[in-house]
This record gives C-alpha cells, sequence and structure tokens, in this order.
C-alpha cells in the first residue's frame, strides 16, 4: 500500500508516490511514522527491481501520540488526517 498525492519538497521536487517505510512505537511515549516520498510510482518500482539503486526519495517522520496498538493500515490513515495529505489516494 502507499499514498497517491503530488506533494511539493522543501528542496522544490514534487513527490507522488508516498509509502510508510516504517511505525516505531515507543511504550507511553509515542508514535513514529517514517514516510518515504518518491516522484511517482515508477521510481518505487524501479527502485524495488533494482533497475535504478537511488531514485530520489524524501524521507519525513511523523510523530503521533502514543498508540499501542496502531499498523500500518492506521499509520496510513493518520497520515490522511494530515493536511499534506489530505485527498490522497490509495494505491
Amino acid at each position: 500500500m502507499a499514498l497517491y498525492k503530488a506533494i511539493r519538497q522543501e528542496d522544490g521536487v514534487t513527490t507522488h508516490y508516498h509509502r510508510i517505510l516504517y511505525v516505531q512505537i515507543t511504550t507511553n511515549r509515542q508514535n513514529s511514522i517514517a514516510v518515504l516520498s518518491y516522484v511517482d510510482g515508477e521510481a518505487r518500482q524501479e527502485e524495488k527491481a533494482a533497475v535504478q539503486a537511488q531514485p530520489y526519495s524524501k524521507s519525513i517522520t511523523y510523530e503521533t501520540d502514543y498508540d499501542p496498538n496502531m499498523t500500518i493500515e492506521s499509520a496510513y490513515g493518520y497520515l490522511k488526517t494530515l493536511p499534506e495529505f489530505a485527498g490522497a489516494e490509495n494505491v
């Protein structure tokens, strides 16, 4: 699963394909969701197939309130509540 939405990064590059790299739960403190964003889904597929070893990607970690039951699916749901991911499509 991933999210699809045009997001202009701080360095001026517009990314469209956003996948969760990891979810980290710090017990009784917080959850961290690392998101890796690519120019498009094709760049991600090329990375997976080892066609393109290092496509452009941008990693951002979002901190949330502590939730001991957070799953990858609920983390994607949380991301869609953030302004930058509002209206993003599941892909």
